[in-house]
């Protein structure tokens, strides 16, 4: 079986055989046809695959498929799945990804938790302890807000920096700057958790700047645990594909 987490920026892939992943993997989704070399060497019967990136992505991976003989089922979200209850309006318009993080944390006993995918955006979801999504923000991510900075000012499209307690260079207090709207974005959704919550919220991070967030909010002395899991929405892939019986899982 193989499990496709395909987004904006980056394609996620692994091959679950026998009760445990063979191989994982992850590309640029730019660079689509390098799944054609693991579709090759595997040899898949069946794809279980959650897709952002929008309609033109879906039909090339679709045809790529399609060629190479491995059938494919698209899964999407829902209101209700084995306990966690999805409050989002409708249930079925919470992007795939977000969903699958959300079941994947669930799955692993991490609820209460704040849930947070740091890719080409930011989500910060709210995962309650009774496993119910309670709702979530969306913001720009790292590389978003530099590109915003780059291309609406005139001063700052060829600094660079690094983050700092006190800024006192351009550069730094842009990446300064962009840091903390994130941790901030992450602290208010934990705060809000945490007031209605009796257990103790832990903070579940995954996306291409999972490692760097996870650092910052440790600087920052979050609460509760913070743990960067690269594969978590194949996680969660997996776990709503044995949901529907897809063959191989």
């Amino acid at each position: 079986m193989l499990l496709l987490d395909v987004g904006n920026s980056r394609i996620k892939w692994g091959i679950w055989h026998a009760g445990e992943w063979h191989e994982r993997g992850v590309a640029p989704t730019s660079e689509l046809g390098a799944l054609r070399a693991v579709l090759a060497r595997t040899t898949p019967r069946w794809a279980a695959i959650g897709c952002v990136a929008g309609d033109e992505v879906r039909a090339r991976l679709a045809a790529m498929l399609d060629v190479a003989g491995v059938k494919a089922v698209w899964l999407q979200s829902a209101a209700e799945w084995h306990g966690l209850v999805n409050r989002y309006e409708p249930p079925e318009s919470l992007g795939i990804d977000r969903y699958a993080a959300l079941i994947a944390s669930y799955k692993n006993g991490c609820a209460p938790c704040i849930v947070v995918s740091a890719g080409t955006a930011l989500t910060v979801d709210a995962l309650a302890g009774n496993g119910e999504f309670l709702g979530g923000m969306i913001l720009p991510g790292v590389a978003l807000m530099r590109r915003t900075l780059t291309v609406g000012t005139a001063g700052l499209a060829t600094t660079n920096g690094a983050w700092q307690p006190f800024p006192r260079t351009t550069g730094a207090a842009v990446e300064t700057g962009i840091w903390t709207a994130i941790s901030a974005a992450v602290a208010v959704m934990y705060s809000r958790l945490t007031r209605q919550s009796s257990a103790t919220v832990d903070t579940v991070l995954t996306g291409g700047d999972a490692s760097l967030l996870a650092r910052r909010l440790s600087a920052d002395a979050l609460p509760g645990s913070v743990t960067v899991d690269e594969y978590l929405i194949l996680e969660g892939l997996l776990w709503l594909a044995r949901g529907m019986n897809v063959p191989g899982v």
